[in-house]
């Protein structure tokens, strides 16, 4: 136990001389500035699917959205259903790429930074490879949100679809759970390993991997927590509520996933440690064993 509080006091000291949280609040930024083009371009899709009606999709969404977020929500499904869709994508797509691609891209400088590494790679390989991670990014923030903090909603329709499964309840947030654990822990091993300019191997990125998914899913958890236990708040604090604990959520994962590469370089440093105080031993004769 003392050896572990050690190890995190480690961590902690050189997140700090990294200056973690400044590269977080960066990427935070430029991601939060990518949410808005990227919804209105979520939405105008949903627009254009021939197989989805409006009338549906605000039956589905209605009742997992706060009031006060309702009509704002109608409003803007109302406008889409106006304006030129195609024009409409284009543009904001594109908007949604830079923007979020540059926040990939201060995520990239921190893991360089946790990696003491000063030669970064060609600019549009750089920006060519954050914007496929920002995409990735994208969804794997969509599909946290969607299991952990909508995911009791979404389980509850399922089985007012299926009573048959109402015994299965537990297991299903279960599966939920780990499903979602299992799919973060993929995404940080590629993050962790593909983004630094240094070569990494896969499994040394595994225990970094694993905390700043459970990380994630904690952070998301609370998050759901205080919209099913605080949500009336938002009438006496006003509708930027929501808003403002997205921003706090995804800074503080972002915070997480850098502690996790931290994690990663203090093991990486001790193995390198270790292999370099061997080979001394074996190529010194007078060594005694």
């Amino acid at each position: 136990m003392i050896h572990l509080l050690l190890f995190g006091r480690q961590v902690y000291l050189k997140y700090s001389a990294d200056e973690m949280s400044v590269y977080a609040a960066q990427a935070s930024f430029f991601i939060i500035m990518a949410a808005f083009p990227f919804f209105m371009v979520l939405l105008a899709l949903i627009q254009v699917a021939p197989m989805i009606h409006e009338a549906d999709l605000l039956r589905f969404l209605l009742p997992a959205i706060p009031d006060r977020f309702r009509g704002l929500l109608i409003y803007l499904l109302d406008s889409l259903r106006s304006d030129s869709p195609v024009a409409l994508i284009s543009v904001t797509a594109l908007a949604a790429i830079w923007s979020a691609s540059k926040g990939m891209l201060g995520i990239e400088k921190g893991l360089n930074r946790v990696f003491g590494v000063t030669s970064p790679r060609n600019y549009i390989l750089r920006r060519a490879l954050c914007s496929v991670y920002t995409l990735c990014f994208s969804l794997m923030c969509v599909a946290s949100l969607a299991l952990l903090v909508f995911g009791s909603f979404l389980q509850g329709m399922l089985l007012k679809w299926i009573p048959a499964l109402a015994y299965l309840s537990g297991t299903i947030s279960l599966c939920r759970g780990l499903v979602m654990f299992f799919m973060l822990t993929i995404f940080f091993i590629a993050l962790y390993t593909a983004l630094p300019h240094r070569r990494l191997s896969i499994p040394g990125q595994i225990p970094g991997a694993m905390f700043s998914a459970a990380g994630w899913a904690l952070t998301s958890l609370a998050f759901s927590v205080y919209f099913r236990y605080f949500g009336s708040y938002a009438v006496t604090y006003g509708s930027l509520t929501a808003v403002i604990l997205f921003m706090l959520w995804l800074y503080a994962s972002i915070c997480i996933l850098f502690v996790g590469a931290e994690i990663n370089w203090f093991l990486l440093f001790y193995r390198e440690g270790i292999q370099i105080s061997q080979k001394k031993t074996a190529s010194d004769p007078t060594t005694k064993i």
